[in-house]
């Protein structure tokens, strides 16, 4: 700290306290102007001290100012000191306290671990059990139907990944080849719960957009469509007939529902009747070129749903696309829906299957359990774009059982090649 002085050198820089102080105790050491210049000089050589310099700085002083600004400043410095010191003080002792909690929390857990050790050991020894595990044999198992959820399959949707940056594709070659998935996926997931039990029927729900639509008739864009609307149906026929065939020589009995879609109409929504659409007329060319399966039967209504007993379990069937909803899946738009048409049915549906969201999920409600499937496409052009999101392309397949309802569930990959059989 500097004090004021008053004065200065030659060149204008005040004193130091150092430099008063050490003026002011040599002066009182009875040394002169002379002997105090050539001390200072050799103790500081801060500035040029001189005989008369000595002299003026001493006369030119009121002393007994500086001595009590001296005397404030080391005051204040000593305050500050001791200020610095009983925070210290109260570190040290929190640190202190905080040592002291730890080693008491740690012996009390110790005494814990010691005593849970110590009862553990006095516990006494568990007694044969009188119980006794036998496999059953495969008959006395009660047989399941199996349900599977086809939806969404856009044939004649058609986007690169330039388009998406890399992000997904999706052709007709990439729809075949997932469709031979989905075939083939099926039958093994079958052959490994017949090792359990029974499987003598399969049940097809098929929740409509088999074609990707015309241009106009919705929000879709024909820039990613590669395939006039006759040729996308034709392509959907040969789909399901394959399909169902393949699966109606895995089962005794075969039961085909057909929801019609939001991307089958054949105009601008409200410009023709619901029903007047793509998807129900390749059911209906299925059911048509199938008559020969005596084993396969349809079921396609005029309405856009569909309600049917299964193994004692009511089973509400729909697209989906009534249900509103904003960027995204809309999980309160459908339970909601659920609980409108709670309203409407004689008998309450157990489940509600959709499709028309691209997102497989199964939605626990007070009244049972909504199942959603999944796409053919995976990520889209609109939902890599709108939503930014990219489901896999998945289809929903399931057991139904006569009193536990819908047991075991899978979500098959189409992506990707998999098998569902033992590693050899």
């Amino acid at each position: 700290m500097i004090i004021n002085t008053g004065t200065s050198n030659a060149t204008g820089t005040k004193w130091s306290n150092d430099e008063m102080m050490m003026l002011y105790h040599l002066k009182k050491a009875k040394k002169t102007h002379n002997e105090i210049a050539m001390l200072m000089s050799e103790e500081i050589g801060k500035r040029d001290y001189t005989e008369n310099s000595i002299k003026k700085k001493w006369n030119d002083t009121d002393w007994v100012a500086f001595l009590n600004q001296i005397g404030e400043a080391e005051a204040m410095v000593e305050e500050m000191q001791d200020r610095e010191n009983e925070k210290q003080k109260i570190i040290e002792t929190t640190l202190a306290t905080q040592e002291r909690f730890i080693r008491r929390e740690q012996g009390r857990t110790d005494l814990i671990i010691d005593a849970v050790k110590s009862a553990m050991y006095r516990l006494p020894k568990p007694k044969p059990s009188s119980l006794t595990y036998s496999p059953r044999n495969r008959d006395k198992y009660t047989a399941e139907h199996v349900g599977i959820i086809l939806s969404d399959l856009h044939i004649g949707a058609s986007y690169t990944k330039e388009d998406t940056g890399g992000l997904s594709e999706f052709s007709l070659e990439i729809f075949k080849e997932r469709m031979e998935r989905m075939k083939h996926s099926v039958l093994e997931i079958c052959e490994r719960h017949r090792h359990v039990y029974d499987l003598p029927e399969l049940h097809i729900f098929c929740l409509g957009d088999i074609v990707a639509g015309m241009p106009d008739a919705g929000a879709w864009s024909q820039n990613y469509i590669d395939q006039d609307i006759y040729d996308q149906m034709i392509e959907g026929v040969a789909a399901l007939r394959d399909a169902i065939c393949v699966w109606s020589r895995a089962f005794d009995k075969v039961n085909f529902y057909g929801i019609y879609g939001n991307h089958g109409r054949i105009g601008k929504r409200g410009a023709n009747k619901d029903s007047t659409n793509w998807d129900r007329i390749c059911y209906a060319w299925c059911k048509d070129t199938m008559r020969e399966y005596d084993n396969v039967t349809w079921n396609i209504p005029t309405a856009w749903w569909i309600q049917t007993k299964i193994q004692d379990h009511n089973f509400y069937l729909t697209h989906g696309d009534g249900i509103r909803g904003s960027m995204g899946i809309p999980f309160y738009g459908v339970e909601r829906a659920e609980r409108n048409i709670l309203g409407l049915m004689d008998e309450k549906p157990d489940y509600m299957l959709l499709g028309h969201f691209h997102s497989p999920a199964e939605i626990q409600t007070n009244s049972g359990c909504i199942i959603m499937n999944g796409s053919f496409m995976g990520g889209d052009m609109y939902s890599l774009k709108t939503l930014r999101r990219k489901d896999r392309a998945e289809q929903k397949m399931f057991g139904i059982h006569n009193k536990k309802g819908v047991t075991w569930t899978y979500n098959i990959q189409l992506e990707q090649e998999h098998t569902y059989e033992k590693d050899k």
